[in-house]
C-alpha cells in the first residue's frame, strides 16, 4: 500500500481554552483533488495554516511524503514542494505580474540585478497558465481581483509544487471566472496534489473528487461531493437553515424613499493616466441599499474608495454629504462627517483584540446618534465570545463581522460596504443580509459593492451596474420580478431569480 503524500493524525491547534482544530485525521493521496469545506470558524484555513507551517499543531502530526513536518519552518516546506494561496490575495503590489512570479522561481536569486532566462521562461510560462500572459508587465496591484487572484495561482505553480493548498480561491469572482478557475483546477498535472477550501459548493464538486467537512473544529465527514450533499449532518451544520437572527435587526418593511444622503455627481477616477471611472452619477439614500455590480475590474472598488478618500477623484467630480462637499477632504473628515466603510479584505489591525477594534472609533460630537459597543456586540453574539482574542484566532466570518462592527460603531449615516460577503459561508451570508436589510430599516443610507448577486438582489433596493467604466443602468430592484433576466443580459453571468427585499 502506497504511503499518502499527506497525512494529518489527531492533528489539534488551541487558542487558550478554545479549539480552532481539534483532532482532525486526514489522508491525501498523491494526485489527489480533495476539498475542506464547513461554516465559518469551523478551523478550514486554520487547518492550511497549519500544514503550510505559518501555524504549528498544539497536539497530533503532520506526515509529508512520509516525513514529519510538524516542527519544520514554512520556507523549508515550501522548498520540499507545499505551495499555497491565500484567504485574501497577497501580491508584491508595485511589482509587475512576471515579478512576483520570478520570486517563486527555484534557483533565481532575488540579489540578482538580471534575471535568469530560464526563470523568466518558467515565470512567463506559469503566467500563460492562468491566462495571464496580457498582463505580464503590468503592475499586480492594477490587475482585476479575479486576476489577482490568478495571477497567485501562478506564483505558487512557479514554485513546483507536489501540494497546491488553494484558500477561498472563488471568493469575490463572478460565475465566468469561477468557471475558468474551475478548469484551470482540472487542468493542473496530475503530480500535483490540491487541497482547498472554498465557500461555493459548485465550484468544490466541480473540482474535487472528495470532500471533507469541519465543524467547530472536529470532523464531520468525508465522501464524494455527491455523499456530501446529501449528508444531514453536513447539510444542518453547513447550509444552517435553521441560523438564529438577531432580533435588534428583524427585517423591517421596505422604508419610503428617503432623502438622497451622498449624491455623487461626475465621478472620475483612475491609475496611472488610464481611467477606470468616468461620469459616475449616484444617489444614496436613506434607509435604502443601494448595490454596485459588475464584473471584476469594472471599477466597483474604485469607486468605494473614492468616495472614502482612499483613492484620489479627478478633477471636476461632485461629491456631496448632507449637501456639505466631501472633495478636497481627507478619509478621516469624511468620516468624521458621517461616512463608514467596511472594506474588501477587512484591513484589521493584527496585535489589536476584538475589543480594543471596537474602542477605535470615534463619533463626532456635533453628530447626535450614537450606538455603544454593548449593542454592537448583541448584533454579533460570536463577537461577544471573543472580546480578548486578536484578528488571526477569528474564524474569516468573524473577522467580517469584527470589519461590520467597528464601522457601525461610528454610527456612519451612509455605510459603504465593499464585497462583505466574501469568504462567508451560506448561513453566515444570511445573517449578513439581516444585519444590512435592518441598518437600512433603521434609516441608514447603505451603499453596497458586491459580486455575490443573489446577496446584492435580495438586499438591495436600487442597482447600479457598472461596466466599461460607467454606469450603464439603474434600475429598482422589484423591477426584476417583471424582468427576471435583465441582469444576466446586462452582466452575461449566470443568476437566479431574486427575491427583492
Amino acid at each position: 500500500m502506497s504511503v499518502p503524500l499527506l497525512r494529518l493524525e489527531a492533528v489539534s491547534r488551541s487558542y487558550g481554552a478554545r479549539r480552532a482544530v481539534d483532532k482532525v485525521s486526514v489522508d491525501l493521496e498523491a494526485g489527489a483533488r480533495h476539498a475542506i469545506i464547513g461554516p465559518n470558524g469551523a478551523g478550514k484555513s486554520t487547518l492550511l495554516h497549519l500544514i503550510a507551517g505559518t501555524l504549528r499543531p498544539t497536539t497530533g502530526r503532520i506526515l509529508y511524503a512520509g516525513h514529519d513536518i510538524g516542527r519544520w519552518p514554512a520556507h523549508r516546506r515550501a522548498r520540499a514542494g507545499i505551495a499555497r494561496t491565500w484567504q485574501h490575495p497577497a501580491l508584491a503590489r508595485p511589482l509587475t505580474a512576471v515579478q512576483n512570479v520570478l520570486l517563486a522561481v527555484p534557483g533565481q536569486r532575488l540579489a540578482a540585478l538580471r534575471p535568469q532566462p530560464r526563470a523568466v521562461t518558467a515565470a512567463r510560462t506559469a503566467l500563460a497558465q492562468v491566462g495571464l500572459t496580457a498582463h505580464a508587465d503590468r503592475p499586480a496591484g492594477q490587475l482585476a481581483y479575479g486576476d489577482q487572484r490568478r495571477l497567485e495561482i501562478a506564483v505558487a505553480l512557479a514554485a513546483q509544487p507536489r501540494l497546491l493548498l488553494l484558500d477561498e480561491p472563488s471568493a469575490g469572482l463572478a460565475t465566468d471566472e469561477i468557471t475558468r478557475l474551475a478548469e484551470l483546477i482540472r487542468a493542473l498535472p496530475a503530480d500535483i496534489t490540491v487541497l482547498l477550501v472554498d465557500h461555493n459548493l459548485d465550484f468544490v464538486a466541480a473540482v474535487a473528487d472528495t470532500i471533507t467537512v469541519l465543524h467547530h473544529g472536529q470532523h464531520l465527514a468525508t465522501g464524494t461531493p455527491a455523499v456530501i450533499r446529501e449528508h444531514p449532518d453536513v447539510r444542518r451544520a453547513y447550509l444552517g437553515t435553521d441560523a438564529p437572527t438577531s432580533p435588534a435587526l428583524a427585517t423591517a418593511a421596505a422604508t419610503a424613499v428617503g432623502t438622497s444622503v451622498l449624491r455623487v455627481r461626475n465621478l472620475g477616477a483612475g491609475f496611472t493616466g488610464a481611467p477606470v471611472l468616468t461620469d459616475i452619477t449616484l444617489d444614496v439614500r436613506a434607509g435604502r441599499v443601494t448595490a454596485v455590480v459588475g464584473r471584476n475590474g469594472a471599477g466597483k472598488t474604485t469607486l468605494i474608495n473614492t468616495i472614502a478618500g482612499l483613492h484620489p477623484a479627478d478633477p471636476g467630480t461632485e461629491l456631496l454629504l448632507h449637501g456639505q462637499p466631501l472633495t478636497g477632504y481627507g478619509t478621516r473628515a469624511r468620516v468624521r462627517a458621517g461616512l463608514g466603510l467596511v472594506p474588501q479584505g477587512r484591513r484589521l489591525f493584527a496585535g489589536l483584540t476584538v475589543d480594543e477594534h471596537l474602542a477605535l472609533p470615534r463619533p463626532h460630537p456635533s453628530r447626535p446618534r450614537t450606538i455603544d459597543v454593548r449593542q454592537v456586540l448583541d448584533l454579533f453574539p460570536a463577537l461577544a465570545q471573543r472580546r480578548h482574542h486578536q484578528p488571526h484566532q477569528l474564524s474569516g466570518g468573524e473577522q467580517q463581522m469584527l470589519a461590520l462592527a467597528r464601522a457601525l460603531i461610528a454610527a456612519p449615516d451612509v455605510l459603504l460596504l465593499d464585497e462583505p460577503s466574501e469568504g462567508l459561508a451560506p448561513a453566515v451570508v444570511g445573517q449578513l443580509a439581516t444585519i444590512i436589510t435592518g441598518l437600512a430599516a433603521e434609516g441608514t443610507a447603505v451603499l453596497l459593492a458586491e459580486q455575490n448577486l443573489a446577496l446584492a438582489c435580495q438586499v438591495a433596493h436600487d442597482i447600479a451596474v457598472i461596466d466599461r467604466a460607467c454606469i450603464i443602468r439603474q434600475l429598482a430592484t422589484a423591477d426584476l420580478r417583471e424582468y427576471p433576466t435583465e441582469l444576466h443580459d446586462l452582466l452575461t453571468v449566470s443568476t437566479t431569480t431574486p427575491t427583492p427585499s
